[in-house]
Formats: C-alpha cells, sequence, structure tokens
C-alpha cells in the first residue's frame, strides 16, 4: 500500500543544502592572518604533564614547531634565527666514479696476480715469432686497427713432415674473428684442392707449403680465395698433441665409426660411434684420417675437434693452467701474431656465441694418375667466401 507522499508525486525525502563552513582560528594561524597561540598544556594518560609546543618566527616565516627548549640552552637548530642543517645530497655520479675505481683496483690485483703467467706466455710467443721468416710476413695483410674491435683472419696450417724433406699442409683453415656479429667463422680447403701455385706449377694446394714454405702456403690461399690473411698459425704436428695432453685430453662425440691405420706399425684403429676421451696420441690419429672417406667428411672431423678442443681450453679447471698450456703449445707454433693479439683472439672467442663451419667442397677426380680436388664453379666459390666474410 503506498502512502500518500507516493500519491501526491512528492519524494519520499527532503534535500538540505549545506551552509557555508565557519572559519576557525586554527585556519587563520595556517593563513598568516594571526600569530600563533602557545597552546595550554595538558595531562597526558599517566597523568604528568606533556611538554608545549612552541613555534619560532623569522622574517614573518614560521620555521618549526616542536617542544620548547630547556632554559639556558639553545634549541635543536641553533636557536631562532639559523637555519637548520641541510641533508647531504645522494649525487648521481657517485655510481660510476665508485665503478671505475674498482675495475682499476681488480685491474691492478689481477695483473699482479697474473703478471708471471703472462711473462711465460710471452717468452714463449717470441720463441714462436722467432720461427716465422720476415718473407712470410711480408704476405700478410695488416690490421685494420685493433683485433678485438675490427676482427681479423687467420691462416692457420696443420703441417706434416717427413723425415729429410719440406712439410706439406696437411689441415688448412681459414678463421674470420667478427667482433660486431660475435663470431667465429671457420673454412677449411681440402689439402687436394688442384690449384695453380704462384710459382705456375698445377698441384695440389698443400704442396705449396713444400715448394716455397709459409710464405708461398699464404699467397696460394690468398690467390685461390681472394680473402686477405691478416695473420698466420702454421702448427707443427708435435705441438698439437702436446696441447691435448696439455688440458687433460677432450671428450667428443663421433658421428660414426670410422678406422684408420697407426703410422709405421700398420696397426688398425677403429674409433666406434659414441662418445670418446681422445689424448694427444689418439686425437692425431683421428684428425688425419683420409682413406676412409674423402676430404671434405676430412675437414669437417678437424673443425669437429678444433671446436672441442676450444671448449676444453676455456673450462674452469684450466683457467689457471692457461700459461703452462699456451707454453707447451707455442712450442711448436711459427706465428706473427703477438703475445697481446692472442689474448685479443681470446677475448673474441670469449665472447663469441655462434659461427659458421663451412669447406670449400669440390670435385673429386683424376688427372695423370694423381687424385685431386677440383674447384667448385667461380659462382659457387665466391658465394662461399661472401658467407665467409660476412655473419
Amino acid at each position: 500500500m503506498q502512502n500518500d507522499d507516493d500519491n501526491s508525486g512528492r519524494k519520499p525525502y527532503r534535500r538540505y543544502k549545506a551552509g557555508r563552513a565557519r572559519r576557525s582560528s586554527v585556519d587563520d594561524e595556517l593563513a598568516g592572518a594571526r600569530p600563533p597561540r602557545e597552546p595550554r598544556p595538558r595531562d597526558d594518560d599517566r597523568g604528568s604533564q606533556a611538554p608545549p609546543v612552541y613555534a619560532e618566527r623569522s622574517n614573518g616565516e614560521y620555521r618549526r614547531y616542536g617542544p620548547a627548549p630547556a632554559k639556558g640552552k639553545k634549541a635543536a637548530d641553533g636557536g631562532a634565527g639559523t637555519a637548520p642543517k641541510r641533508r647531504r645530497r645522494f649525487r648521481w655520479w657517485f655510481v660510476p666514479v665508485g665503478l671505475l675505481v674498482a675495475l682499476i683496483i681488480a685491474g691492478v690485483v689481477v695483473t699482479v696476480l697474473a703478471w708471471p703467467g703472462y711473462k711465460k706466455v710471452d717468452r714463449a710467443v717470441d720463441k714462436a715469432n722467432a720461427r716465422l721468416d720476415k718473407k712470410t710476413r711480408a704476405k700478410l695483410t695488416p690490421d685494420n686497427g685493433w683485433i678485438w674491435r675490427n676482427g681479423t683472419t687467420l691462416l692457420l696450417f696443420g703441417v706434416d713432415s717427413k723425415a729429410g724433406e719440406p712439410a706439406r699442409s696437411d689441415t688448412i683453415m681459414l678463421m674470420r674473428f667478427n667482433p660486431k656479429t660475435h663470431t667465429i667463422n671457420q673454412l677449411s680447403i681440402p689439402r687436394d684442392t688442384r690449384v695453380t701455385l704462384p710459382n705456375g706449377n698445377v698441384d695440389k694446394i698443400n704442396t705449396a707449403m713444400f715448394w716455397g714454405g709459409p710464405s708461398m702456403a699464404v699467397q696460394a690461399v690468398e690467390q685461390y680465395t681472394g680473402i686477405d690473411v691478416n695473420h698466420v698459425m702454421v702448427v707443427g704436428f708435435q705441438g698439437f698433441p702436446r696441447l691435448v695432453n696439455a688440458v687433460g685430453g677432450v671428450d667428443m662425440n663421433v658421428p660414426t665409426t670410422i678406422s684408420t691405420i697407426a703410422g709405421s706399425s700398420g696397426r688398425t684403429v677403429v674409433f666406434k660411434q659414441g662418445m670418446h676421451h681422445f689424448d694427444g696420441k689418439y686425437a692425431m690419429l683421428y684428425v688425419r684420417i683420409r682413406y676412409a672417406d674423402d676430404d671434405f667428411h676430412r675437414a669437417a672431423r678437424q673443425q669437429q675437434f678444433v671446436q672441442a678442443l676450444e671448449k676444453k681450453i676455456v673450462q674452469p679447471s684450466n683457467i689457471t693452467k692457461l700459461p703452462e698450456i699456451g707454453k707447451k703449445f707455442l712450442s711448436g707454433v711459427a706465428t706473427d701474431l703477438t703475445t697481446n693479439q692472442i689474448l685479443e683472439l681470446g677475448y673474441l672467442k670469449w665472447r663469441a656465441t655462434g659461427g659458421k663451419k663451412m669447406v670449400m667442397v669440390g670435385t673429386p677426380g683424376w688427372d695423370g694418375g694423381v687424385a685431386y680436388v677440383f674447384p667448385p664453379s667461380d659462382a659457387e666459390k665466391q658465394k662461399m667466401v661472401h658467407q665467409f666474410l660476412t655473419k
């Protein structure tokens, strides 16, 4: 049942308009219209008298509120008219300056601790530099600035020498260190690739080392690929097993079962498919397998082993052994790289996140009773060279 108000159309509630609020003395004080009043003392809950609150005034401005100072003593901020002490602000440049100082201290400590190891490697590098002749150095293209900033191209030779005769290049591998893309590309050239050597002879590319030493070998690779070589490293096969043994051997997966003949003994050595632990002797046998398949697979095995060896070298357990490892390895190396440049390459290797591993694949064949790898077409070769030089 509806009431009469509802029937008359009037609303069941009344509207009230708020009146203007009265301004209190506190508002006047806060607005500066009148001076502050001295508050009356009051008792707290325990019956003791609470300390009075006072205000200081200077130049028409209210400075602070707080308990009144004791007689004969100045206020906490130094008395009326004395500005309070300013809190020291945090400066943003404290962070980079502090970090720089910490880095300098850390660098000095590391240098002092690592200096004996550095000198040991440096002496070994000096001997390796002395093994590379001036004629070979003249064939190299200088770097364009710092290696760690602009990158470099290294030509790696693994030489196989028989008693009483010059060496041949058993391994020919170009390595491109690119700091801008954080990659290290590898390009292997089969040792039996048929080329025209710098001396005019048509022969296998590995014989350039035999006829003219490292200088002709560098020139032959540049002539064949069109790639400028900045640095060279000639590794004797006595240095390779020393390096493998120095790092405690290398663990690597053998993709397919393969066998080879162990040197002059004629003993057959079989590497079954699966994980293997290689010491220096068996690492040498594995990377030199020739007659089981072809030069392309051989080059791929060498690249795989080099990658596994690099991973083993940078393991934490070998960090403190690096000076001794470097000394043993460099005892069988001839190179133009300085100690600092080797450290730069190590830095680029540490930062690298990947890279291409390629083989300059050609066509196996025979000519005059000699087995060769005939080069690919110029278009295919240039495509591979472009991939090697770029990401």
